[in-house]
């Protein structure tokens, strides 16, 4: 029994080595300090007093020359020990010590660096590995993996991971199914599980297009940390299997629709050059071509100062279109897929109305502070449901006195106006995008997350809208036209042929 007391060192020899051989989980001999011989260094299990509460916790007796130099107490309980080794991971000339056990059938790793000659306290070091060696916890799980672990740190980690994501990005590659939704969903479910891919980079966002046109459209799954590693996984469905067909550095640069024929446009633009290259697909086998390459930088000829200005695109592909990425849990545009990639049809002659064919609907609901059910963007924002107008405000930080900007489309071409405007602080340049739209007797807002105005990029940006439902945006003089698609508590932003 351990008691919250100080006795005196003979005492607590005496009685920690009577504990040790009655509650003895295990025992070594090793040379912990160099030329000072070998310590013998006793693994045991004892009962603790803890503000008059007992509990039994693991301990560990550093004993040299019959005197226990120092008593670690691990505040954890083994049930029994599988191994234990002493060797020098903080390279500081002192051996730690590191123990793997077995806790309420669950496996368990407690180490120890010397901090003096016997003497130690919990490995400093754990954050930098921590993480790898509980993602490696299993029954297979050796010494020889924790000193892999700690001479390789957070690395070792990512090794781990991009293992595990290889195969079973592989192994998914070998089901088959009836069709390329299927497929694809299928697919990216396993992309999601895994996080990164096989280099251990994380990722995972897709964009899905026909490059060929033969109607099955294919899968480009996203990846990197950063400009200098993005690159993204081509796939296509092929003999009822998702079947990887290239891999395409992305950074830099960015893909575009390619309407006029077989093919898929990236764009590049880095240190003051520009590049369109266009892929194209044949027997399940990309082609590059590129349509041209120039310089961003030009020189006035009247001041001598030198500008940027990138081409637009549509210069060089007219018809081309930006292609959006989405979350790989969210698989509705795959679903869509037809119907986001067709064009919309010729609106010109449309007799547009408001729901319930009243025009004061949208403003109703906001003067009468009508009840509805708000849906960010982002799946990790919550839904508000059964809400007020003005408390939904109240918990996006705005209320409606900074609406801005109201002005009504037909965003999902049933010839019903939705009703679409902005909230922005006074002094402010971040704005919210507001969704209102009527579907069946419920009210839905759909509503983005801030945009900063002086990025020059965001969906939420305050935009051309046209009445047919685009949203038309030409940051750094890039044509992007966005249309929304949304059913109930799902929406999302989707790039279309326009």
């Amino acid at each position: 029994m351990r008691l919250r007391i100080i006795l005196p060192l003979s005492i607590l020899i005496l009685a920690t080595a009577c504990e040790s051989q009655n509650k003895k989980l295990i025992e070594m001999e090793s040379e912990l300090v160099q030329d000072q011989g070998s310590a013998q260094i006793s693994v045991y299990n004892d009962d603790y007093m803890d503000h008059g509460k007992k509990k039994n916790y693991t301990y560990i007796d550093i004993i040299k020359d019959n005197e226990v130099k120092a008593t670690i107490n691990t505040y954890r309980h083994l049930d029994k020990v599988t191994d234990m080794d002493c060797f020098d991971f903080n390279d500081d000339g002192i051996k730690d010590i590191a123990v793997i056990g077995v806790s309420d059938s669950e496996n368990m790793v407690l180490i120890y660096e010397a901090t003096s000659e016997y003497q130690y306290e919990v490995f400093s070091g754990w954050n930098s590995v921590g993480a790898a060696i509980n993602e490696s916890l299993d029954d297979d799980f050796s010494m020889v993996t924790l000193k892999n672990i700690l001479s390789k740190g957070a690395s070792y980690s990512t090794e781990i991971n991009a293992e595990r994501a290889e195969r079973a990005i592989s192994a998914a590659q070998e089901v088959t199914y009836s069709d390329y939704k299927a497929a694809y969903i299928g697919f990216l479910k396993v992309i999601d599980e895994c996080g990164v891919d096989e280099y251990g980079y994380p990722g995972g966002s897709y964009s899905i297009y026909d490059i060929d046109k033969d109607s099955i459209p294919e899968l480009i799954v996203h990846y990197g940390e950063c400009e200098a590693n993005y690159h993204a996984f081509v796939f296509t469905y092929t003999d009822n299997k998702v079947k990887c067909i290239d891999e395409i550095g992305t950074g830099h640069s960015e893909f575009y629709a390619y309407p006029s024929g077989n093919g898929i446009l990236q764009y590049w633009a880095h240190m003051g050059g520009e590049e369109f290259t266009l892929f194209s697909l044949n027997n399940n086998e990309l082609t590059a071509k590129e349509l041209y390459s120039g310089s961003t930088e030009y020189e006035d000829p009247e001041t001598g100062e030198y500008d940027i200005n990138f081409t637009p695109v549509r210069n060089v592909v007219p018809d081309a279109y930006f292609l959006t990425s989405f979350a790989p849990d969210n698989v509705i545009p795959i679903e869509k897929y037809e119907i986001i990639s067709a064009y919309v049809p010729s609106q010109d002659n449309a007799n547009y109305t408001f729901p319930n064919n009243n025009p004061n609907f949208y403003s109703e609901i906001m003067e009468k502070d009508n009840i509805l059910n708000a849906v960010s963007r982002y799946r990790n924002d919550p839904i508000y449901k059964d809400i007020h107008f003005s408390d939904f405000l109240k918990k996006i930080e705005h209320s409606q006195s900074e609406i801005q900007d109201i002005t009504y489309a037909d965003l999902n071409l049933d010839n019903v106006y939705e009703c679409i405007f902005y909230v922005l602080k006074k002094d402010s340049e971040d704005s919210i995008r507001i969704i209102l739209s009527k579907q069946g007797e419920k009210i839905y807002a759909y509503y983005d997350s801030s945009y900063m105005a002086s990025t020059g990029w965001g969906d939420a940006e305050k935009t051309d809208i046209t009445e047919d439902g685009f949203f038309i945006e030409e940051p750094n003089e890039h044509f992007f036209q966005n249309r929304v698609m949304y059913d109930k508590e799902k929406w999302f932003y989707y790039s279309a042929p326009y």
